[in-house]
């Protein structure tokens, strides 16, 4: 075998593996952003939660938990629980659509022969 066809090969095959670790670090950078964002919006939910169960306490103490239902500070909190989930929910398909992307970019790559 011809040592410049042997060069050539290793070229290629460095040159391919540095394409697919860039092509990596930027999937996972993008969903690793989308994760920290998903954090936040659990923790978020967290709080709401936390401020329900403690309106719900108050009006206990007060022997009004039959009005915690409609308990305005009780109510925004649902309301915000569902919207972080509806978020929560965007940032899981944002996420797919990272990993279908990078995927279909590896696949191009490789019927482009790169």
């Amino acid at each position: 075998m011809d040592m410049d066809n042997v060069w050539e090969k290793i070229k290629k095959s460095l040159r391919d593996g540095a394409v697919m670790s860039a092509e990596k670090i930027e999937e996972y950078t993008k969903v690793g952003k989308l994760k920290i964002d998903e954090m936040s919006a659990k923790r978020k939910i967290e709080r709401n939660f936390l401020d329900i169960g403690e309106r719900f306490y108050d009006l206990a103490q007060d022997a009004r938990e039959a009005d915690a239902g409609g308990d305005l500070v009780v109510t925004k909190a649902i309301e915000n629980i569902r919207s972080l989930y509806a978020e929560i929910a965007e940032i899981n398909e944002k996420i797919k659509e990272v990993h279908k992307a990078a995927r279909k970019d590896v696949a191009d790559d490789a019927d482009a022969g790169v």
